[in-house]
């Protein structure tokens, strides 16, 4: 089965969003920062190189004869070429390009606007920078040319280009970082919208709580509200159209009921007694599947509202369906009792009485003569429960969850139920966010079922 791919988060996006212009922009401020840095370094090289040139030409003179010499004293020649990373070189040519001192073959710089001038060239296997003089002397004109070796210039380079990037990008990591919880922070209010949605059940249709939510989410939530409206109308409007279905059905069918147990008792239709009986019978199972076919309508989570629920003493119910039922219970000679203690428990009362007599209805149902039937309620500090008790024959384990299923009776069943007690029970458990357990009490025989709900409440 293909899984559905899970949409980026907001945080996600704007961070993707952000990734992408700013690495730009760390590419250019990395080129700008560099050419910036670099500019200045090798225009002070250069300066050195010129200024090494000039002084070398002021030690440019001309002989008795005429002809150009360079007086350069072995210590001023000694300190020229000292250098720690690089290796110094000069040349001084005379008015026709004529070798006068210096090492021979470095190159000229190309004369331009500028002089000094300067060059980029090779040397004994080394690239070299140049800076080459040009003056006048009083015989000629005469070029001097100092060079030296890269090495201090590319360390420079790469030491501006190293620091450079290390600094932009730790702006850039700064900055994300910066924007990570930036958006985090800003998106406190969304976690907030969402831990309040998460908290709420699924029949709580109080509007949300607008009050720390951004503008540009008032839409949404607004949204929300609005929907929750309309499922709290359409909830209220099938509470009453089933309470109206069932006053409607439960008046006509109780004046048939009537009427066949009227004709029964009349002397007229004694010969057909019989049949009348068994149409009061079957009148009274078709009550019967009515009431319980809206009593499950009635106990989808779709059709209660949070507001129904309040503080309900399950004591009492016990009690009311108890005294209910006894007359019943005497008729099949059955011990029906309550073992209770006041518990409160948050619910709707209605729906907590209805699963109490589907409860205590089908353990009379099931229970043979001379047996036993005990409602019980109590709490503890972590949990209330409730829990109805016979003596009859129990429910196989197999079948323990199937008969929670709708219009499902477990085999070799009797009575005239139609598989809807329980099924009404587990959605009335459901509603109230309890649990639902059936176990039998002694060696396979009898039945406890047993109703624990979340936590208590006084």
């Amino acid at each position: 089965m293909r899984v559905p791919r899970r949409a980026p988060t907001i945080r996600r996006r704007l961070l993707v969003i952000f990734l992408l212009p700013l690495t730009l922009v760390l590419a250019v401020g990395i080129v700008v920062d560099y050419v910036s840095s670099v500019v200045p370094v090798t225009t002070a090289y250069d300066q050195a190189l010129a200024d090494a040139a000039t002084a070398v030409a002021a030690h440019v003179t001309t002989d008795s004869s005429g002809a150009v010499v360079a007086d350069l004293p072995p210590q001023a020649v000694a300190i020229l070429r000292t250098d720690r990373f690089d290796e110094i070189y000069y040349l001084v040519l005379g008015p026709h390009g004529e070798f006068v001192s210096g090492d021979r073959g470095l190159p000229l710089a190309q004369p331009g606007a500028d002089n000094p001038s300067y060059q980029d060239a090779s040397f004994r296997g080394h690239a070299v920078r140049v800076a080459s003089y040009r003056t006048s002397t009083a015989a000629d004109a005469i070029s001097v040319s100092v060079g030296e070796t890269t090495h201090k210039r590319e360390l420079a380079t790469r030491a501006i280009l190293s620091g450079t990037v290390q600094t932009d990008l730790l702006q850039l990591a700064a900055t994300l970082l910066l924007g990570w919880f930036g958006v985090r922070y800003g998106l406190r209010p969304l976690a907030w919208l969402r831990d309040q949605i998460t908290a709420r059940s699924a029949r709580d249709l109080v509007p949300l709580d607008q009050t720390e939510v951004p503008e540009e989410v008032l839409p949404l939530t607004g949204a929300l509200n609005s929907l929750f409206a309309r499922f709290r109308d359409s909830a209220l409007a099938q509470q009453q159209f089933l309470a109206n279905a069932a006053h409607q059905l439960r008046t006509p069918l109780a004046g048939v009921q009537a009427k066949i147990e009227l004709l029964t008792h009349s002397p007229a239709a004694a010969p057909l007694r019989s049949d009348l009986m068994d149409l009061a019978v079957g009148c009274q199972r078709l009550a019967h599947t009515a009431n319980q076919l809206l009593a499950l309508a009635r106990a989808e989570p779709s059709a209660v509202v949070a507001d129904d629920f309040r503080p309900v003493d399950l004591q009492l119910l016990i009690e009311e369906v108890v005294e209910q039922y006894l007359d019943r219970a005497q008729a099949k000679n059955i011990d029906l009792g309550a073992e209770t203690v006041p518990t409160v428990v948050r619910g709707s009362a209605w729906l907590l009485r209805e699963l109490i007599l589907n409860l205590v209805d089908n353990a009379i149902t099931y229970t043979q003569s001379q047996g036993n039937v005990t409602a019980r309620c109590g709490a503890t500090d972590a949990h209330t429960f409730l829990e109805v008790q016979d003596d009859g024959p129990g429910i196989p384990a197999d079948e323990r969850t199937r008969v929670l299923e709708r219009f499902y009776r477990a085999q070799g069943a009797d009575g005239n139920g139609c598989g809807l007690g329980l099924a009404i029970v587990d959605e009335i458990v459901q509603v109230h966010a309890g649990t639902l357990a059936i176990h039998a009490v002694t060696d396979n025989r009898g039945t406890c079922v047993r109703v624990v709900f979340p936590a208590r409440q006084a």
